[in-house]
């Protein structure tokens, strides 16, 4: 017959206590998630390079304080994501507006980066450039790809923003950090017609573990003051309920506003995340010129859109795309 060995329960309670618990995972630093996004972001646009997908776009317009002073447009493009020799780029083709074609659906952008990948990129920017003269509304724009936000993160211009941790959020079941950015140097990214630097700023929802990149939400607001000619003879035209007197308005600033928000999900074909949804808002003065003023605001613009992303097929270059100088 076995012996059995009791042993005292305060022993056993030691024991358990004493016992090593299991090694729990150091939450990575900051800096630790930038650079894992960093390299997400450099093998993303090598996957995701010479790929052609279908973008329908949306945009509704809103003059406000005009009644009536609405309108939509409804645009159908190919869009494009090429890697070139140290960047990459969206470039955005519209082929039908309104349910109208503006021209033959060919795979223009398909066939031009493929065939002729040396002047693609020339060719693929002033394609881009005539597509954008559709947008609704006078707020000029060409910065609106969904895959902007992501240039950010690239390794070589991290340095250019600050980051921030804003928080945690879970997407598609996934834990991720929100990391708030803000662009610090000059020349911005992005900049006005006329030359003026638009500093960024906005959030990344990252997964931290391997630093993918789930969504994206970036802003621009730019302020600049009015110059008028002849603020005594412009205060007759002056909106209705403007505040204040002659040199108040004179003094007054106009402020634009824009931003976009893009989330992204798997792509079964290409087995890679690409853009399924880009979301935008622009708010901008409206300026005309009168015999009185060398700029006169008559209220503003509200300008929403929506795009959604399919049909995104691969293809192959002949050649490696040039960049002109």
């Amino acid at each position: 017959m076995r012996g059995r060995i009791s042993l005292p329960s305060a022993l056993v309670a030691f024991l358990l206590v004493a016992a090593p618990a299991a090694a729990q995972p150091k939450p990575p630093t900051l800096s630790q998630v930038m650079i894992r996004a960093a390299t997400y972001v450099q093998s993303y646009a090598e996957q995701l390079a010479s790929v052609v997908g279908t973008e329908h776009y949306t945009q509704w317009l809103e003059l406000k304080g005009r009644p009536g002073g609405t309108g939509t447009r409804q645009l159908v493009s190919e869009f494009a994501l090429v890697r070139t020799a140290d960047e990459w780029v969206g470039f955005r083709d519209v082929y039908e507006v309104d349910g109208k074609p503006v021209r033959d659906r060919q795979d223009r952008l398909l066939r031009m980066f493929a065939d002729a990948p040396t002047t693609a990129f020339a060719e693929g920017r002033r394609i881009a450039d005539e597509s954008s003269r559709y947008n609704i509304g006078s707020v000029q724009r060409n910065f609106n790809m969904p895959t902007m936000a992501l240039s950010f993160v690239q390794a070589k211009h991290q340095p250019r923003f600050k980051y921030k941790k804003a928080g945690e959020d879970t997407i598609d079941g996934l834990a991720v950090w929100k990391v708030a950015f803000q662009e610090k140097q000059t020349p911005t990214f992005i900049k006005t017609p006329a030359g003026k630097n638009m500093p960024v700023t906005g959030t990344l929802w990252i997964v931290p573990t391997d630093g993918r990149v789930l969504r994206t939400y970036l802003e621009i607001a730019v302020e600049s003051k009015r110059e008028i000619s002849n603020p005594k003879m412009e205060s007759s035209v002056q909106p209705a309920g403007t505040p204040g007197t002659d040199q108040d308005w004179t003094d007054r600033r106009m402020r634009s506003a824009a931003s976009i928000s893009v989330l992204y999900a798997m792509n079964d074909r290409l087995g890679v995340m690409v853009p399924a949804e880009m979301r935008e808002s622009y708010d901008a003065p409206i300026t005309q010129s009168s015999q009185y003023a060398t700029m006169l605001i008559v209220n503003g613009q509200r300008i929403v859109c929506r795009a959604t992303y399919s049909d995104f097929r691969r293809f192959e270059t002949s050649g490696r795309v040039v960049i002109p100088k």
